[in-house]
């Protein structure tokens, strides 16, 4: 029977009354089989009439988008483009049309809600003269209305339940629920609910994973939920797996399944006002590149295909994640944090599972998509041998020696350049220590040409502007060290899984196994 592989190319699942219907259809085939040749001609006319009167219709995906930040101060412009690379990647998608809410920050409003950076549009001496005497943070910023059209609200908390109480129950049984979060997000204020963080909305508001844990209660049990969320601290919102977002009541009935940028108690990378995608590293730049085959500037990618079926799952864009981003971005997904919670260790555990476990016995455990990340992450981190998972770990806790004092850091070569530059152009003009004065600012304006000479003609300027260039493609130490601490992350969950299908609990082992396929599935 061919229907249901039909409605998985069109990215559909068929429903339950639809199976239902495809079963009597084969039950009154068997009885057919039965009757005498007098009958099969009537009861073959009754089994088309059943088929005609069934009219199968296959499920929807749906997609919820929400955006921007909460303030105009806090509403970037990666935010809005990370919106509009989605959009795109959408309607590349669907020919035939899809349904995609949008809530982004003040909405409609017509006021200037987007923060912008264009740091060329600044004259060249306004730039140096921040560079090497005052601060670069806000220089080229300005601010207008965002540019995304057909969008529904702000992101206000009333707008979004709002939404889930009147369109969210308008989903079928089947249908599927795609929520993108492109925003910041804070970490919970309670210490004792750590994981309930929140997704900062439009006027200083927010809203919790509790908060959305009862919103999506309000949907058809039979609706399976997908969420790819960015913002800082997106890993408290696994928890919307279970019931009330809580791991003690168990898993919800409905199948809720998810990507997070980095796990609950870390920042995320990325909100940028710059407008130069170029300049652009965050999780959903790889993740939906990775699903649409193309970067955000249009560049074909190796598509990271792993497991050889000829199409990119969630799974698969995740993982992509994963072994690309060069950020300080500690991925996870819903069944890192089930294992996390699910199959702790007892007290006698088998050697096959000690935390020394050699690298070769760990991969021989894991699934074709792990793998690729292993060994990719194992070529880019130059880790080699059946050690390599005590490495990466010495790596992130390095021993520190008896008597070892901690030596203070010292300023890159770049920086101590910038200081001599910045010392020399003070001593020719004592006036720079105050940008106000007018001498400083006649060097901005009527004599910008001398003031530019005499940057451009210090004997450091050339190696220290070369040190600059090099400088913005190398990664700062976290996000050197955060690709170890993926490694482990990965063969951990490894492990954790084995272990779990070793404690015998039929029940939690086919939760976990039912979460897996819904990260396995695809637009």
């Amino acid at each position: 029977m061919c229907l249901p592989r039909q409605a998985q190319v069109q990215g559909c699942i068929v429903n339950n009354a639809i199976k239902k219907s495809l079963q009597r259809l084969l039950n009154l085939s068997a009885i057919l089989m039965n009757k005498s040749d007098t009958n099969r001609f009537g009861w073959l006319l009754l089994t088309l009439f059943t088929l005609l009167l069934s009219k199968p219709t296959l499920a929807k995906d749906h997609f919820l988008t929400i955006g921007g930040g909460y303030l105009p101060s806090g509403n970037q412009a990666s935010l809005e483009r990370n919106v509009l690379y989605f959009q795109r990647t959408l309607e590349d998608r669907f020919d035939m049309g899809f349904e995609h809410d949008i809530f982004f920050a003040d909405g409609n409003d017509a006021g200037k809600d987007l923060q912008v950076m264009d740091r060329d549009s600044v004259p060249e001496p306004n730039r140096m003269m921040a560079e090497f005497f005052g601060t670069q943070r806000y220089l080229g910023v300005s601010y207008r209305d965002h540019d995304i059209e057909n969008v529904r609200d702000s992101t206000k908390p009333e707008n979004l339940k709002k939404w889930f109480k009147e369109e969210g129950t308008k989903l079928n049984s089947g249908d599927r629920l795609f929520i993108y979060v492109t925003s910041h997000g804070n970490g919970s204020s309670d210490k004792k609910q750590p994981h309930n963080t929140t997704i900062a909305t439009w006027g200083r508001s927010s809203l919790s994973v509790k908060e959305m844990a009862e919103s999506l209660d309000l949907l058809n049990e039979e609706v399976t939920i997908v969420v790819v969320m960015v913002q800082c601290h997106a890993g408290g919102f696994a928890r919307l797996m279970y019931q009330d977002a809580d791991p003690e009541k168990g898993i919800s009935p409905q199948r809720r399944v998810g990507f997070f940028a980095t796990v609950h108690d870390r920042p995320a990378a990325g909100c940028t006002p710059d407008i130069n995608e170029a300049n652009y590293a965050e999780y959903s730049s790889y993740f939906i590149a990775a699903l649409s085959g193309t970067d955000r500037l249009g560049q074909t990618i190796d598509q990271p295909d792993y497991d050889g079926d000829g199409k990119i799952s969630f799974e698969e864009a995740h993982a992509y994640v994963i072994l690309t981003a060069d950020t300080i971005d500690f991925p996870i997904k819903t069944s890192d944090i089930f294992l996390d919670e699910f199959s702790e260790f007892g007290e006698e555990e088998s050697d096959l599972l000690a935390d020394d476990l050699p690298y070769d016995q760990v991969l021989a455990l894991a699934n074709p998509v792990e793998k690729e990340v292993l060994e990719g992450l194992s070529k880019q981190l130059k880790l080699e041998g059946n050690n390599r998972l005590v490495d990466a770990y010495n790596v992130l806790h390095p021993e520190k020696k008896e008597g070892e004092k901690r030596r203070p850091r010292q300023p890159p070569e770049r920086e101590k350049l910038r200081m001599r530059i910045r010392e020399d152009l003070r001593k020719k003009w004592p006036e720079l220590s105050n940008l106000l004065n007018p001498t400083s600012i006649e060097l901005l304006t009527t004599r910008c040409e001398e003031f530019m000479d005499a940057v451009k003609t210090h004997d450091s300027f050339e190696k220290y502007s070369e040190l600059k260039e090099k400088a913005k493609n190398e990664l700062n130490d976290t996000e050197r060290k955060v690709k170890y601490d993926r490694f482990l992350r990965v063969a951990d969950h490894i492990i954790l899984r084995e272990n779990l299908k070793r404690k015998n609990d039929e029940a939690r082992l086919q939760e976990f196994n039912d979460l897996v396929k819904a990260e396995a599935s695809f637009l």
